[in-house]
């Protein structure tokens, strides 16, 4: 992809991810808004309100990132990689409003939100170290290793997974099921095309791939290397 092509796309992405974020967490603070000018507040709602509260965060983290990025200098040359990064990006968005509804006891609701705050605050600590490396779609802008990135390759897609795990626990089914092992099954080719771009825009990335284990901390780095 040429240069002059690659900082249109980059300045079309910023724009698109900042309109769709933005509006999502305008609604995430109207929702908090109204829920504690209840009169009936519960306990529930309380904490359903925080999970908003975490959403927010990282919402609006996601938005900062975007907008301070810095400019890519290498993108993934094959279609399926932006296709696999929009689908990893907004399938759970799109598709979980179809799923069918479940009554689910107070506790199991409060387990998932629990889930779901951990992983979007977790989240928002591993995007203040990724800053201005953030990218949805597979490309290369600078490589981080410190903090997070020095446990696992790919941290925000583990702290994300617990979110998404929360909100199957709040919407458990054999569908949100399914729907939860698709999305992690699209996420780690996301992995394996970042990791293909990051290894041939920075030399020093195969070292640090044998240093760092992809996704489970603690566990040999070499046995999950992905396929130059």
């Amino acid at each position: 992809m040429n240069s002059r092509y690659l900082a249109v796309a980059d300045i079309a992405g910023r724009v698109c991810i900042c309109l769709y974020f933005i509006p999502a967490l305008i609604t995430r603070v109207i929702f908090i808004q109204q829920t504690f000018a209840r009169a009936d507040l519960t306990s529930i709602d309380v904490v359903t309100a925080a999970a908003s509260f975490a959403s927010v965060l990282f919402l609006g983290m996601i938005c900062v990132v975007t907008i301070t990025r810095l400019p890519p200098l290498r993108s993934a040359e094959s279609t399926e990689g932006y296709i696999t990064a929009m689908a990893g990006t907004f399938l759970l968005v799109v598709v979980a409003g179809y799923l069918p509804p479940v009554e689910m006891s107070i506790a199991t609701r409060s387990l998932g939100l629990a889930l779901t705050i951990i992983g979007l605050l977790a989240s928002v600590y591993v995007l203040f170290f990724l800053g201005r490396a953030f990218s949805i779609m597979p490309e290369a802008r600078t490589l981080v290793a410190s903090g997070p990135y020095s446990i696992v390759r790919h941290p925000l897609y583990l702290t994300e997974e617990i979110a998404v795990i929360g909100l199957i626990t709040m919407n458990l089914s054999i569908w949100s099921v399914s729907l939860g092992v698709i999305h992690w099954l699209i996420q780690l080719r996301r992995m394996v095309n970042e990791e293909r771009v990051l290894r041939a825009t920075f030399p020093d990335y195969d070292s640090y791939a044998q240093a760092v284990p992809r996704i489970m901390p603690f566990t040999n780095a070499g046995k999950l290397r992905s396929a130059a």
